[in-house]
């Protein structure tokens, strides 16, 4: 995350960022995500060639430091061919019944969001409750009647999603990384991002990155009540450099899959890669996201 002005370019392999403080080299091989915040920062074509040799997602900000856009590398899965086939291919009951897997699981990681915080404990029953009402393609819009109750019971019964307080702004802020990192996955496993499973406009070129997020916005909004309940965060000041560099390190955070514990950057890569299989297989059983981290883990990170 570059917060302060700077030069950044390519040199032996690696990223090489030179600012006031002088010049500091980072091994490209070991990072997975960029964050341009401040617009005083020159960098070379030579370094973002790279970061798209290496898969590393190029993140930049508007003016108030939110993230507005991405940068990915065209296709460089080795049977995009193959998978785009199959993807453009897929059949609506499939794609239905994916919605469901990603919506069940969505409605669940809330569910444990408040169970973490003891926030509301019979809401928490009630969203496991209605994660079993989902249907293929959420017929019901189960997922709606949930946030209502979600959000309420997180933030309060002042809070409203959308308004343009600090708290929707750190949403938004974790969202924007979350949603840069699954571009990259998507892509890197031969996906096309713009061919959604429920999301489908023809203005989106992400609608399946917008997919797949859902069951990952949880864990950016677990981050944003720490930072309400521990890091000084509130609803009237703005972000400041330390929430939004709290939000940035949200790919590090540790995530829950039934073989063990992995990082939120690699749980990307893995339900990017569940997709295809789940694809492939017409099996929608096979896609795989991740749950929050067991609480003795979640204390470490």
């Amino acid at each position: 995350m570059i917060q302060n002005p700077a030069r950044l370019s390519l040199s032996k392999g690696q990223l090489q960022l030179e600012n006031d403080d002088g010049v500091t080299s980072l091994p490209l091989e070991d990072i997975g995500c960029i964050v341009l915040e401040s617009p005083q920062i020159t960098l070379s074509s030579a370094l973002l060639g790279k970061c798209q040799e290496l898969g590393v997602c190029v993140v930049t900000c508007d003016n108030k430091h939110m993230p507005n856009g991405i940068l990915h590398p065209f296709m460089p899965h080795s049977r995009q061919s193959k998978v785009a086939q199959i993807q453009v291919s897929w059949s609506a009951p499939l794609k239905k019944r994916l919605w469901q897997s990603i919506i069940k699981q969505k409605i669940n990681a809330q569910a444990e969001v408040l169970e973490i915080f003891n926030e509301a404990p019979s809401s928490a029953r009630a969203l496991r409750a209605m994660s079993r009402l989902v249907t293929s393609g959420d017929q019901g819009n189960i997922e709606a009647q949930a946030a209502r109750q979600y959000w309420t019971a997180l933030f309060g019964t002042s809070f409203r999603r959308h308004q343009g307080d600090s708290v929707n702004g750190a949403l938004n802020y974790g969202y924007a990384i979350l949603r840069g990192t699954l571009a990259r996955s998507v892509t890197a496993y031969g996906l096309l991002p713009a061919f959604g499973l429920h999301h489908d406009s023809e203005l989106n070129a992400f609608n399946l990155v917008d997919d797949l997020i859902e069951p990952y916005r949880p864990f950016v909004d677990r981050r944003v009540k720490i930072l309400l309940l521990e890091k000084g965060l509130t609803a009237a000041e703005p972000l400041s450099k330390e929430h939004r560099q709290a939000l940035a390190e949200l790919l590090k955070e540790t995530c829950r899959f039934p073989d063990g514990h992995q990082s939120l950057l690699n749980a990307a890569d893995r339900t990017a890669a569940s997709l295809v299989s789940a694809i492939e297989k017409k099996d929608a059983a096979k896609i795989e996201f991740p749950f929050m981290p067991d609480p003795l883990v979640a204390s470490r990170c």
